[in-house]
């Protein structure tokens, strides 16, 4: 995928995002289900190469009105969907206030990263808007030796 392919595909995902009603206050509070299911689409270290392209599903377990658990299991696929894939698993605690989600988790750590991560896991910070079935969050994953991180965007939609 080329450089003027990627804003593409995030347009694309607002646009579907954007598309979809807003029923969040429709929705009663009383009527939310303890378990949602997402499938993820998601874009990982905007900020430096590699570049990677991830896809999986996360399972939202609601432990109250405002805190969610959320484990997820993404493929993650190198320069869009090239040759080096990884299974990486991760775990996320979300505080929810109306549309708007912050949360702090781990994923596993990737080999990439084996210079600059320590350790198996790699914490990470989350923050989105969920507008009924759809979700958009922003991540900040933090390698554990230096002062980097890596930037990912992603797209969920709820089933």
């Amino acid at each position: 995928m080329t450089n003027k392919a990627v804003p593409l595909f995030v347009a694309a995902g607002l646009a579907v995002a954007l598309a979809f009603p807003l029923p969040a206050e429709a929705q009663s509070r009383r009527n939310m289900k303890p378990v949602g299911v997402y499938l993820n689409l998601g874009y990982v270290n905007l900020n430096s190469y590699p570049k990677w392209m991830t896809l999986g599903p996360e399972i939202e377990l609601r432990l109250g009105r405002s805190v969610s658990v959320n484990p997820e299991v993404s493929f993650w696929f190198r320069d869009f969907f090239g040759e080096t894939v990884h299974v990486v698993p991760g775990v996320t605690l979300n505080l929810r206030s109306g549309r708007f989600f912050v949360g702090a988790g781990v994923i596993r750590r990737i080999s990439d990263w084996a210079e600059e991560a320590s350790g198996s896991v790699v914490p990470k910070l989350r923050a989105g808007f969920m507008a009924g079935p759809v979700k958009l969050g922003l991540d900040l994953l933090f390698l554990n030796q230096t002062n980097d991180f890596i930037f990912g965007m992603t797209f969920g939609v709820g089933f």
